[in-house]
């Protein structure tokens, strides 16, 4: 038990390399055989994602990093790239919120656990989910120096259970208004970043829904241009803002702003 507690001491004053997710990814994720393109993953196979990965890099200054997509057109993805990314090069504390506990559990099977085990930079790290460690769980992931802690919008107590550094908001617009009557969950889990202010990274993605209704088209309209990605073919498969803070906009104070692409 001790050289574990010793290790995970160490992890957590090791100062994080800095690498940008895009390069981890192209590192180290394996995709399972049950995805499309089975195998190492490739960034330059969506060239439009590198730099959305790469603003979640500890390494960069940006604390809030929002995107609006197409279908099926890499975003969650993404999001599972920052995942490993989190565990092996900077642990902390990380939250994946879904729109709701069964597609927590649904996303844990068919995402999560795939994400792991077909990843040998990551499988070293988290414990088998058929073993009886209870850091391993459809619920929680835990590795040294951190642990990932996913819960539905709909659950209040999950939303409120945790500070945590790294904040993923998985297809937003598919989130209730209101959770168990405590508040947008949104909100309320964004309130558990607040002692990470100024470390913190928040990614926010979603497919919109209806124009004027949807969460992830407010948040964007709240964020700072930086970033329109280039059109691919007929179809602009993303476009994205991210900011130097969450309350950066509603302050009334300028972000860092740049011409689109």
């Amino acid at each position: 038990m001790v050289p574990e507690i010793d290790l995970a001491w160490r992890r957590g004053i090791r100062p994080e390399p800095p690498i940008p997710v895009s390069d981890w990814a192209d590192r180290h994720r394996i995709l399972p055989p049950t995805s499309a393109e089975p195998g190492r993953w490739r960034t330059e196979r969506t060239p439009y994602l590198r730099e959305v990965m790469d603003a979640l890099s500890t390494s960069s200054p940006y604390e809030r990093v929002v995107l609006m997509k197409g279908a099926q057109t890499g975003g969650s993805e993404a999001g599972l790239n920052w995942l490993g990314y989190i565990i092996q090069n900077a642990p902390g504390i990380a939250m994946l919120v879904m729109p709701s506990l069964d597609m927590v559990r649904r996303n844990t099977t068919v995402r999560i656990d795939p994400l792991i085990e077909a990843t040998p930079a990551l499988r070293e790290l988290v414990a088998s989910p058929r073993s009886r460690d209870a850091g391993n769980s459809l619920f929680r992931k835990s590795f040294p120096g951190g642990q990932l802690v996913m819960t539905g919008a709909n659950s209040a107590v999950g939303l409120r259970s945790t500070p945590v550094r790294y904040l993923f908001l998985d297809e937003v617009d598919g989130y209730p208004g209101d959770a168990d009557g405590e508040g947008d969950p949104v909100d309320l889990a964004i309130q558990r970043t607040a002692t990470f202010q100024g470390r913190r990274k928040i990614y926010m993605v979603s497919t919109p829904t209806l124009k004027g209704h949807s969460r992830i088209e407010a948040a964007f309209e709240w964020s700072s241009p930086l970033k329109v990605v280039h059109q691919l073919g007929y179809i602009c498969p993303a476009i994205w803002r991210i900011s130097d803070g969450w309350e950066t906009r509603k302050a009334g104070r300028d972000c860092i702003e740049s011409s689109a692409g």
